[in-house]
């Protein structure tokens, strides 16, 4: 018995000696002095026709072979400092939504891929007027007519990549035009209320009677978007030159019986860019309210039609009953002023401010963003963030160690990327 209690007394002495030998004070974390980030993308667009700009938060160079696009296309890639330049071989097609990707390493190693999707630049996108609206569906059995809008054509060009967006207090919605051939004194007729049939067709070509429908005419040029109508009593209208930029025009129309200041709702954020662009004025306060729009007496047998090229409420009026002219230049008032004069405002800026200003707001980074890192065998994680017009993003981005000295595992990192200044 003795000896079986001093045997226990041994062992324990001996195991208590061993956990006291390997024990070690450590009050603070060793980390290894790698560089542990990837690139971050914190802007992206065209600035011309033939060249995308990727800027990131450090020096980088492109993977050889890494990148490509849809629809196919010659590419050619190079970096200087932290921009990253994609050359096309050929234009891009005015419209066209691309889809780009590609991967760049920092100086230790560090990878980001990329995948951006971005509108085809146009440089010859001409200026437009929004020269009619019908706001509603007429159930006449005679004069039938739904919701559109019509636009005037200032100047010859290609009207891809132009926009358009309507809403109301709830909702709101964005058109984008395709790459059509225009001239001056055109009108194209969007028609926002389709009902579905075969013969509603979107006239691309030369063909300006290929179109039926209701409003369809073989005098103006018909497109078809069946996202939403337009409000029927109060909403806005704006139109862009480029996805991202400032409107170049618009239109407020209001209820006749609203009054006061606007809810921080949707069509007060269409009003709010419309104001800052100078395409529509506010007349009482800084802050958008109904009596800045155009006052009217909702009607389905009536359009809001435009008496000038002029900004605000003053220029428009309602037709008579039946007087709705889509495709044709307007009946009523005589105009204010020349329908055909060069539109005044932000849009007349030239292209080379234009396009540096799309790109300082990544105005073209339509969709998504994915960058990520992998090494050791691991699928990367992908995290997407919306960003149409990128000025602040949140990119997200699975990160191992690229050193001998790493373990085995990794994190996610979330982390804010803000648009740089050229």
């Amino acid at each position: 018995m003795l000896q079986s209690r001093a045997a226990i007394a041994l062992i324990a002495a001996v195991i208590g000696l061993t956990i006291a030998g390997c024990s070690q004070e450590s009050t603070t974390a060793i980390y290894p002095s790698a560089d542990l980030r990837p690139p971050a993308l914190v802007a992206a667009g065209p600035v011309d026709a033939r060249r995308v700009l990727l800027r990131f938060d450090e020096e980088i160079s492109p993977v050889p072979g890494s990148c490509a696009v849809e629809p196919q296309a010659e590419l050619s890639c190079f970096a200087q400092d932290k921009d990253l330049t994609v050359a096309f071989a050929s234009d891009q097609s005015p419209g066209v939504d691309y889809a780009l990707a590609g991967e760049v390493d920092d100086r230790d190693g560090n990878r980001t891929r990329f995948f951006l999707r971005f509108t085809g630049w146009n440089d010859r996108a001409p200026h437009l007027l929004i020269s009619e609206v019908q706001t509603g569906k007429n159930a006449s059995k005679t004069k039938p007519h739904r919701d559109f809008i019509e636009f005037e054509v200032l100047e010859d060009g290609n009207v891809g990549g132009e926009e358009v967006s309507w809403a109301s207090s709830v909702k709101s919605a964005t058109y984008r035009f395709p790459g059509i051939e225009v001239r001056k004194g055109d009108f194209l007729v969007l028609h926002l209320a389709p009902e579905g049939l075969p013969e509603e067709v979107d006239e691309l070509g030369g063909d300006l009677s290929a179109s039926g429908g209701v409003d369809a005419t073989s005098t103006g040029r018909d497109l078809w978007c069946s996202t939403m109508p337009l409000p029927d009593e109060s909403g806005a209208v704006s139109l862009s030159l480029r996805p991202g930029e400032s409107p170049m025009d618009g239109l407020f129309y209001a209820s006749e019986d609203k009054s006061g200041a606007l809810s921080s709702d949707k069509l007060e954020t269409i009003l709010s860019g419309l104001a800052a662009a100078g395409a529509w004025p506010l007349s009482l306060s800084a802050n958008p309210a109904w009596e800045d729009g155009f006052k009217w007496k909702s009607s389905t047998a009536r359009s809001i039609c435009r008496s000038g090229p002029g900004k605000g409420p003053g220029y428009w009026y309602v037709t008579a009953a039946g007087g709705q002219t889509p495709g044709a230049a307007n009946s009523g008032p005589e105009p204010l002023a020349s329908a055909n004069a060069t539109p005044e405002g932000p849009a007349s800026e030239s292209l080379e401010r234009a396009s540096a200003k799309a790109f300082r707001a990544g105005a073209y980074s339509a969709a998504f963003i994915r960058a990520s890192i992998s090494c050791l065998g691991k699928a990367p994680t992908f995290c997407e963030a919306t960003c149409p017009p990128l000025k602040t993003i949140r990119v997200g981005i699975e990160m191992m160690l690229n050193s001998a000295a790493s373990s085995d595992s990794a994190s996610t990192f979330t982390f804010p990327t803000t648009t740089l200044p050229l």
